[in-house]
């Protein structure tokens, strides 16, 4: 086995043959300014480690990491398109929140709820949390705490009518908020 090929010797390759590295780039991105964003990224990812094992072909290690890294980019934008809606539609697309009032109504009640879940027993609380949040079964709540699936049912019973007391306050305050 050869040993490490250092990476100045690699960037003095990559910066040689850079314009034909990024016309590489180029016929994959079809975007100049992409090609040497890979043809840059390259330079960075070898000057931050380079190859841990001997080379054969330095020129063909560069030349193939340029290759890979505009795959991957022709690939995340591909996500990105997919995952995003067009600019163009930004203005259609309802948003998460209608008003800002309404996200800090549901804040306050989220904060509400989870000041009554702190005066639970911390059994009843993880018990809800595991159970609401989390999915987990009742079943497997009562094995990992060594109760029975009925008082864990109880707990989760209890911990309810908490949480809707606390969002029933709640609610009383916020009108004299309002006319205040």
């Amino acid at each position: 086995m050869q040993d490490a090929f250092p990476r100045q010797d690699l960037l003095d390759i990559l910066l040689a043959d850079r314009k034909r590295l990024v016309e590489v780039a180029h016929r994959i991105l079809k975007c100049r300014a992409r090609a040497e964003d890979v043809v840059q990224e390259a330079a960075l990812r070898i000057w931050q480690g380079g190859p841990e094992t001997g080379l054969h072909s330095p020129k063909g290690y560069v030349r193939r990491m340029i290759r890979n890294l505009a795959i991957d980019t022709v690939r995340q934008v591909g996500l990105e398109c997919r995952l995003l809606a067009p600019m163009a539609d930004a203005d259609e697309t309802a948003s998460p929140c209608a008003c800002p009032q309404q996200r800090m109504e549901a804040c306050q009640a989220l904060k509400a709820v989870f000041a009554a879940l702190d005066t639970a027993p911390a059994r009843t609380r993880r018990a809800i949390l595991a159970h609401r949040l989390d999915g987990v079964p009742q079943k497997t709540i009562a094995a990992e705490n060594g109760v029975s699936p009925t008082l864990v049912n109880f707990m989760i019973r209890d911990a309810t009518a908490l949480c809707r007391k606390a969002l029933d306050d709640e609610a009383e305050k916020a009108p004299a908020a309002v006319a205040a």
